[in-house]
């Protein structure tokens, strides 16, 4: 039997915001859904080669009391199923070094959506109202903001 929180995110699968990014090219969840391990999917993210040299980048989501607080995500290495070594993390410029910055944390992205970055940056929620998550968002937020972060010259191809 499915938790609250995974029956959400389920009928969050199914919606258009979701399926409009995995029609795109920008997301995708990595694997069928029935193969999720709750409350941890991983989903891959489209990247600019520039930054991520297979142009797509993947993250193991941590979900738990989805949507009450907002996902933390850490790259991954789907190959090893493990967390993508530090030095393989996305770098380059605008807020890709500072986002995506195993130094900080390395199982977390320093974002105004993660629920880990925004411990002690209540000032991102007036600084970035529209990235600071709220119990109303759906995880589609958090697969917005890293998408743009990743391809910072993309933002009207979709």
């Amino acid at each position: 039997m499915m938790k609250p929180d995974q029956q959400l995110f389920a009928c969050h699968l199914m919606e258009a915001p979701f399926l409009a990014g995995v029609d795109s090219g920008k997301w995708g969840l990595h694997g069928e859904s029935a193969e999720i391990i709750w409350p941890t999917p991983i989903i891959w993210i489209e990247a600019d080669k520039r930054f991520v040299p297979s142009g797509r980048i993947y993250l193991k989501v941590n979900m738990e009391n989805y949507s009450a607080v907002g996902p933390t995500a850490c790259p991954w290495d789907v190959g090893k199923n493990a967390g993508l070594e530090n030095s393989l993390w996305p770098k380059g410029p605008g807020n890709i070094s500072a986002v995506f910055n195993p130094g900080w944390k390395n199982y977390a992205l320093y974002a105004p959506c993660d629920r880990i970055a925004m411990e002690g940056h209540e000032a991102w929620k007036a600084q970035f109202p529209r990235w600071w998550w709220q119990s109303t968002f759906t995880f589609v937020t958090y697969l917005e903001f890293v998408h743009r972060c990743l391809n910072p010259n993309d933002h009207d191809r979709h």
